[in-house]
Parts: structure tokens; sequence; C-alpha cells
């Protein structure tokens, strides 16, 4: 009798259904899990009879159709460690690789952390993938004053790992002072030669600061060992003159930090950078000079010649500073000096000053730039009719630290903070989807694996394309619906049931069957 094979069929698809939903629900609490959804089929149906109408096929039975990834994002818990992490919706898992078969695996349990030889790994050891920051992009981008769409990355992407938990010092490559000026302040005492330079002349490194300074701002900057020197920035106000307003600066450190071999042991010991700064009478920075020392006297203004510009287009000026540990002479460092305004062809004005004395007493000789070609930044140096004081400073040198933590942002990006107060940028996950996820592989330990139904991985980053974000310091609880479970549960148990009693009919059937028979 088919009537018994079919409540057999019954009975074992049943079964398999009962075990998938215990598995749900056994995994209430696993970390990432997705819940599987178990759909069933009919099987193959026979005729009744002879006769070939196809409205006299009956069934033989019910089998698993197709089991099934759901791929519905769980709740987000708060993680306690700091390198917890989730995929904050459907699109994307985190690749993990196997290191002793290089095999990749995928998985939503973002319960990473650091092991003893610096990689990110699950908590079976896999090491999570991603790609390695340009740091090279990161610091020219710093230097230029350049925003960068997105952390910039280089190669494919590999194991996450931080070799090295400390942070070499960074000498200062770029000093950022930005200034209001006083357009009230009373005209100093003015030499009779060289006005526009008269703090300087009368700079004296035995006696610091410069007496006729009327205001002057001081920041800290590092050498290659990471020594911190006091770097300040002294301003003077020289002429009204045609509407315009003339104002000197004069850059610094302190004359025993100073191992220049032209200025050290001079009455000049300290100076770094000399120049002029032009405002309209609205107080707008027109233009600037900007003078370094190249040997000869530096007493001497002819001494002083048109400082390099970079790339784009800002005054560079040398500093060799001497060691705070030892007191040896270090290598010459060049910083730029910033005060908002700079050349936008990155090439001194042709007919503007060679030399700072070159200036003499003609005001119009201060145009450096090329006043046709000279852009100010949203942040400038300005001379309002307000007392004078410092807007924004910053310079991009620091001393060496040690690894203090680490975490992870919304797009992805690994970032180590060191005991120097510095945080950088050093990995940008690597996420996968697939075109069907619902069929992808489980393996084990919240893993995941590839397979033809699925598709291959495709990579990208976090809040790209159509990859979902990360929620720091978060781990994805699993997808379960408990109530939905335990309805399931009670469904096929009572279905089991059915089938259970076809097959004890059937059976009760057959024994009558034989009973006649006798």
């Amino acid at each position: 009798m088919t009537a018994i094979w079919t409540g057999v069929s019954g009975m074992l698809s049943y079964s398999q259904g009962i075990a998938n939903t215990s598995n749900n629900l056994a995994n209430t609490n696993t970390v990432g899990y997705k819940s599987s959804r178990m759909l069933f089929a009919d099987m193959i149906s026979d005729l009744a009879g002879s006769t070939t109408d196809t409205n006299s096929q009956i069934g033989m039975g019910v089998q698993v159709g197709s089991v099934s990834m759901s791929t519905g994002v769980g709740a987000l818990t708060t993680g306690d460690q700091s390198m917890d992490m989730a995929i904050d919706g459907e699109h994307g898992y985190f690749t993990v690789k196997d290191p002793a078969s290089d095999k990749m695996y995928y998985t939503r349990a973002g319960d990473f952390n650091f092991n003893t030889d610096g990689y990110l790994v699950s908590p079976t050891g896999n090491r999570v993938q991603g790609w390695a920051v340009d740091q090279n992009a990161v610091t020219q981008a710093e230097r230029t004053g350049s925003v960068l769409p997105e952390v910039p990355v280089t190669g494919s992407p590999t194991d996450i790992r931080i070799e090295d938990f400390t942070l070499p010092a960074q000498a200062t490559g770029s000093v950022s002072m930005i200034t209001n000026l006083d357009s009230l302040t009373e005209t100093g005492t003015l030499d009779a030669t060289d006005p526009y330079f008269s703090m300087f002349k009368s700079y004296d490194a035995a006696n610091t600061p410069p007496a006729t300074s009327a205001y002057s701002s001081d920041i800290k900057v590092y050498d290659s060992e990471g020594g911190a020197h006091t770097l300040t920035v002294n301003y003077s106000k020289t002429t009204d003159t045609s509407g315009k307003e003339y104002w000197e600066y004069m850059v610094t450190v302190p004359p025993a930090d100073d191992g220049s071999s032209v200025t050290g042991g001079t009455s000049k010991a300290g100076v770094l950078m000399i120049g002029t700064l032009t405002f309209s009478a609205q107080g707008v920075l027109e233009n600037q000079t900007a003078f370094t020392p190249t040997g000869g006297d530096p007493t001497s203004l002819s001494s002083w010649t048109q400082a390099p510009l970079d790339s784009t287009g800002v005054p560079q000026m040398s500093a060799t500073f001497k060691s705070v540990s030892n007191g040896s002479v270090l290598s010459s460092q060049t910083m730029e000096f910033k005060t908002g305004l700079s050349a936008s062809g990155a090439s001194w004005n042709p007919d503007g000053p060679s030399t700072a004395a070159d200036i003499g007493t003609l005001a119009s000789a201060n145009a450096g730039f090329d006043p046709s070609n000279t852009r100010n930044a949203v942040a400038c140096t300005t001379s309002y009719a307000t007392s004078s004081y410092t807007q924004a400073q910053a310079q991009d040198g620091f001393a060496s630290g040690t690894l203090s933590s680490t975490s992870v942002d919304e797009n992805g990006v690994v970032s180590g903070t060191f005991s120097n107060g510095q945080t950088k940028d050093l990995y940008v996950l690597a996420l996968a989807d697939f075109r069907n996820p619902t069929d992808l592989r489980r393996e084990g330990n919240n893993l995941l694996s590839a397979t033809t139904e699925s598709g291959a991985a495709t990579t990208g980053r976090a809040k790209s394309g159509i990859y979902d974000g990360i929620s720091g310091n978060s781990l994805e609880s699993s997808n379960v619906d408990m109530a939905t479970e335990m309805v399931n549960l009670i469904t096929l148990q009572r279905a089991f049931q059915s089938n259970s009693k076809v097959v004890t009919t059937a059976e009760a059937m057959m024994e009558k069957a034989l009973e006649i028979k006798k």
C-alpha cells in the first residue's frame, strides 16, 4: 500500500523540519546567526488504475523542497570589546581567511580581536581581511590641505595586522598660523632705510622677544626625534599707505635650539623666516612676501632671499634643530608656513623682490605674489579693527607614541589611537556580498562559504555602492524570531503526528486484508 510510504515520507520530512526549527531555536543567542527556512514539496504522483487521465493522479508523499538562509538583520547590541562590530543592514559580510588553507569565508559575526601576533581575528583564529591605508597619500593630502573623498588604500585586501605597536616621531612639515591683527594698532618705531623690516633689524637673539613686536603667537613643533620646540610668529605694524596696511612678521624658534650654520650663534639665531603681509582697507589679506637665509651675513637683508614655494604655492622654511636629548645638531627639516594666502601658480611675482633688501622704503615692492594669481583659503589671516588674536593654528608633527586603543568607524576604517594623542587610520575593512546570499553554505563556527547557487563574492567598502555601514562597538544578534519558530514547531509536530496516524491506519488495513485471505 502506497499510503504507508506516503505517511513515512511525511514523518521523515517533518522530522527534518523539526530539526531545522530546533536548530534555529538553539541558535537564538548566536552572534550573527541567520535563521533557516525549510519549504516542503510534493513527490511525484501516480495514476489511479489504468487510466491516463491526469485528474486521476494520486500523490506519493512529501519531501524537503529547499532550505534557505534568511538574510534579515538581527538586532544590534552593545559590545564590550573595542573591535566588536556589526554590519548595519542586509548588504555585506565580513571576509575572513583560514590561515592554514588560505580559504576565504564570510560571516556576519563581528566579535573580532587582535591576537598576540597582531592579526585581527575571529574567535576561531580566522584573519579578517581589509585594505591597507595608503599612508603616503594621507600625508600628502594633509600637507597640501586637500580633502580626500575617502580614506585612500593600496593594493588588494590582505590580513589586517598591526605589526608595530609604536608610532614613530614625525618631524613637523607644515605650520599654519591664522591670526587677526588689530588694524588700530599704532605703528612702531621704524627703521629709516628698511621700515618694513624694522622688527628684524632690531632683533637680537640675546634679548627675546623682539621689543617692537605688537603681537606674537606660539605653537609647539617637533624635530625628527620627536623633540618639542616652541615656534613663535611675531608681528609688527609698519605703515598705512594708499589705503593698504602693511605688517612685518618674523618666524622664530629659541636661539638655543638653532643649529643652523647660517644663523646659529649669531644675533639672528632662531630666525627661520621674515616677510610682510599686505591688507586691503577692509582688512583682507591681499599679498605676502617671505624670505629665508641662504648664506652670507644673516644680519644683512640681502642675505635673505625669496623662500621656496611648495606645489600649492605656500612658502617654505628650513629649520636645523639641536637634539633635545643630547644637544647634537639634527638634519635640516623643511616646514611650510601658512597664513591663508598662496600663489595659485606656485611661483613668486617675477616683478617682486628677490631679497628682503629689495623692498627698502617702497610699499609697492611688498607684492611678493602676483596680485592676479593669488588665492585665499577659507581660514585666512585678517586685519580687522578688533584686538589681535590667533584664530586657528596647527602643525603636523608629533613625538613617538605607543598604541593605546583601536576602533572602527561607520566606513569600516580601522584606526589606532596612540599615547601621544595621535589617531592613525590603518586599514579599511573589505566587505563581501553575493548575487544570492540565501544559498551560502554554512560551515560552522558562524562561517559561510560561497556556492554555485550563491554566486562568487564581490568585494567593496562599507557605505559605498550596495554595502551598508559598520556599527562599531556593536554585535548583531541572531535574527531568529522565537514566536514564529515555536508556532512552526507545534505545526510540524502536529503534521508528524498526523502522518504517523496514516502509517498506523494503513498498517491496520493491511492486517485486515490478510485476515480476510485466511
